[in-house]
């Protein structure tokens, strides 16, 4: 695995490490920056545990609440993280924000970026982040941008993640990558313990991540006890088969 730099753009505080966990921590134990963007703190609609135990509720008590959580759980992961805070359910992306997010991309210059699958809808959020990324990521690689007459190149290679899960079925996802996660599953689940606001993601997505271990063996023919499921948005380009 070489040493990348990759961009994860997350829908809520917790999408980030849920999805793409383990693939995170493999690539930063190999030496690779992996920077999450957070584009909201899923205060409202992703926090459910929040409000359903805390007394004295406030909505900028839980947006206090999931940045902490999201800060412990990128840094078990090994990974940095920053957040937008522009308001779950629902998300809504304009223009000045699209800017803000093509600059990030031209500021950082990842190898990979992972983001949402397109089709979830039964959360928007998602949907909306996936188009917001992929036009974000079109805009900072034309020279007019910014009006510097910069061309970047090469373009990422751009990766979706799991839709909500276990609702693959009505969301068209269907993986062409898989990550063997095994040996950092359990740096994974540490992480989503640490996502205290949302205690149901360790039992979905362990059980989850068999069932891709169990996909990933019949593709391989060797032995994955726990995977994760990509879906690229981007083609690859070579002199051989990618393999």
């Amino acid at each position: 695995m070489s040493k990348s730099s990759i961009l994860v753009f997350s829908a809520h505080a917790a999408d980030f490490c849920s999805r793409s966990g383990g693939t995170i921590a493999l690539y930063v134990r190999s030496g690779a920056q992996v920077h999450v963007i957070d584009l909201t703190f899923g205060e409202r609609g992703e926090s459910e545990d929040y409000w359903a135990r805390v007394q004295s509720k406030s909505m900028s008590q839980a947006r206090e609440t999931r940045t902490q959580e999201a800060e412990e759980a990128a840094s078990i992961l090994g990974a940095s993280i920053e957040f937008m805070d522009y308001g779950d359910y629902p998300l809504m992306i304009d223009r000045a924000r699209l800017d803000s997010l093509a600059r990030l991309i031209r500021q950082r210059r990842p190898d990979i970026i992972l983001t949402h699958w397109k089709v979830d809808p039964h959360n928007i959020d998602h949907e909306v982040t996936t188009a917001s990324v992929i036009r974000a990521a079109t805009m900072a690689a034309v020279p007019g941008f910014d009006h510097d007459g910069e061309t970047v190149h090469p373009f990422p290679h751009l990766f979706g993640f799991e839709p909500s899960v276990p609702r693959d079925d009505i969301t068209g996802f269907v993986p062409d990558t898989y990550v063997d996660i095994t040996e950092v599953f359990e740096t994974k689940i540490t992480a989503l313990h640490a996502l205290r606001s949302q205690t149901k993601l360790v039992s979905r997505y362990t059980q989850w991540a068999e069932y891709r271990g169990a996909q990933a063996t019949q593709w391989s023919g060797q032995q994955i006890k726990y995977a994760e499921a990509f879906k690229r948005y981007t083609a690859s380009v070579g002199t051989k088969l990618p393999c």
